[in-house]
């Protein structure tokens, strides 16, 4: 695989936020809540409560934030665009889930 593809971009923009989770879970249950562990992250709240996986979600896509300004700091706009492609398949899940939470919300649905 070339070092400056598309698909390189969106294979790492779509591998990028999970280490971003992860990281933002490890921050989660050392500083702020530090009774709990990894594992309570994860299960209880990710997948356990609806309301604040779209916002993880968005935090975690920072870590495609950087990996866009590394490949736009190497010059490889090819891969950037497979970045920027990744972060918009995360967006289709992201946004409608707002949109349905939202109009719930409302007592329109």
């Amino acid at each position: 695989m070339r070092s400056d593809s598309q698909l390189l971009g969106f294979v790492l923009g779509m591998l990028a936020p999970v280490l971003g989770f992860f990281a933002y879970g490890g921050i989660y249950v050392t500083a702020i809540r530090p009774w709990y562990d990894i594992s309570w992250f994860v299960n209880d709240l990710f997948l356990g409560t609806s309301e604040f996986r779209t916002r993880i979600v968005s935090i975690s896509l920072i870590a495609d934030a950087f990996l866009f300004f590394l490949f736009d700091r190497m010059g490889k706009q090819k891969t950037m665009r497979g970045v920027i492609l990744a972060m918009l398949v995360y967006a289709l899940y992201i946004v409608p889930v707002i949109a349905i939470d939202e109009l719930t919300k409302l007592g329109w649905i």
